[in-house]
């Protein structure tokens, strides 16, 4: 019953249904940049974690389990971010930050003291690509989110290609295409959360047995719903997890290597060559939006550096750099982070954030030849993505469910590192 429950955390990831705690408004920023919100996946995680506690409690398990490195340097940038509340503009907000990243440590602190708790992730994670890529083939064949309305969801919102705003594609010859979301606020969360979740099928496609057919649909599903959100993020990142992955070494059986590459092909082809116009448009980078899209992300790494400088060794204050942007918006511009992980925590939380969040990740890097297993390969796989991810888009830092995907991924990567 226990890791029952776990094997839900993945599919409550999808759903961004909040309860708010504290809701500021702060004009052009959108509010989910300076909100405390409440998900879904949170209380189950706080569920969980309590469980668990109690359980080691009646068991005389060491309630703090052995941190790897990457975990004490996340427990670490947690401190330090709660600490930025003392000189933030909204310190609310930046101690939620650090309680949150807290979470996510413990979380992942968790995972990598009981390995046995991958199997429970790893099928709830072919359960949530399933209900994902289902959501996104029906917005892109419909050409709407309108079909979600029934369960009551802000995110995505009701969206079809003629709302300003959406997430869309501007053809050649004018007419607008809608992405998919899933039921995600962009199209860019579900590709990073598809790339996270994908180790599941993956690792039952390596490992071969009874669960090979089932991992083989799911990597077919999250490749699929991969091509659909067209994120040239996310494509690049999934790339990179599949050439580790199929590269890795002798101890990833052959017969799976050829089954993983040949079904996450065919599953990325089927979703994007229908779409041949939008495929050019989206590698070609042509067209308005395309381009506006691409100065606005100059834009704000810009506006990083200028308030690097400006606001010396301790930084803004942790989740608060859309605030700061407030008074230097140009018409027309939206004040939402910049999408680089690395340059977003240099901004909020100084030379000593950007060195923590450096830490976790080369504690990663340095963990990836210690991997052994159909398992170990797959989340080693994801966790490569998640970290090319964080250094091309900003939700694995600035929302609260990308802290807990991070989480679910790099504890029960570090579960098959000790097991082995």
């Amino acid at each position: 019953m226990y890791f029952a429950a776990l094997g839900l955390l993945p599919v409550a990831l999808g759903f961004w249904a909040y309860y708010p705690l504290l809701v500021e408004h702060y004009p052009p920023v959108y509010f989910a940049y300076s909100s405390v919100l409440l998900f879904p996946a949170d209380l189950l995680t706080i569920t969980l974690l309590a469980a668990d506690a109690g359980l080691r409690l009646l068991t005389g398990r060491p309630l703090a389990p052995r941190p790897a490195p990457p975990t004490t340097a996340l427990l670490l940038l947690a401190a330090w971010a709660a600490a930025s509340a003392a000189w933030s503009p909204e310190p609310r907000l930046s101690l939620y930050h650090g309680l949150h990243l807290g979470l996510t440590a413990s979380m992942a602190l968790f995972l990598a003291d009981r390995p046995e708790a991958w199997a429970a992730l790893a099928t709830g994670s072919l359960g949530g690509i399933g209900l994902q890529v289902l959501v996104a083939a029906g917005e892109v064949l419909l050409q709407t989110t309108a079909f979600l309305d029934p369960l009551g969801l802000e995110w995505p919102g009701r969206f079809d290609p003629s709302v300003s705003g959406a997430a869309v594609v501007e053809l050649p010859d004018g007419s607008r295409w809608l992405r998919a979301y899933g039921t995600f606020p962009h199209p860019n969360l579900l590709g990073i959360y598809l790339v996270a979740l994908a180790a599941g099928p993956m690792a039952w496609t390596l490992e071969g047995g009874g669960r090979r057919t089932w991992g083989i649909i799911g990597v077919g599903l999250a490749a699929v719903g991969l091509g659909l959100t067209f994120s040239r993020a996310a494509w690049l990142a999934f790339l990179i997890v599949l050439g580790w992955v199929l590269g890795a070494g002798p101890q990833n059986p052959a017969p799976g290597r050829g089954l993983l590459a040949a079904t996450a092909a065919m599953g990325l082809l089927a979703a994007v060559l229908p779409f041949g116009q939008v495929l050019g448009v989206r590698l070609g980078i042509q067209g308005p939006l395309e381009t506006r899209s691409v100065l606005e992300r100059g834009w704000l790494v810009a506006q990083a550096a200028d308030l690097i400088r400006t606001h010396g060794p301790l930084g803004l204050g942790a989740g608060t750099f859309p605030l700061a942007l407030r008074d230097r918006l140009p018409p027309g511009y939206r004040a939402e982070p910049a999408h680089n992980v690395g340059v977003l925590l240099l901004a909020e939380l100084g030379p000593l954030g950007l060195g923590l969040g450096l830490a976790a990740g080369l504690g990663v890097l340095r963990g990836l030849r210690r991997t052994a297993g159909a398992d170990g390969l797959a989340l080693s796989g994801a966790l490569l993505g998640l970290v090319v991810l964080a250094m091309l888009d900003h939700p694995l830092w600035t929302a609260a469910p990308g802290h807990l995907l991070v989480a679910l991924v790099l504890g029960a990567w570090l579960g098959q590192i000790r097991k082995g």
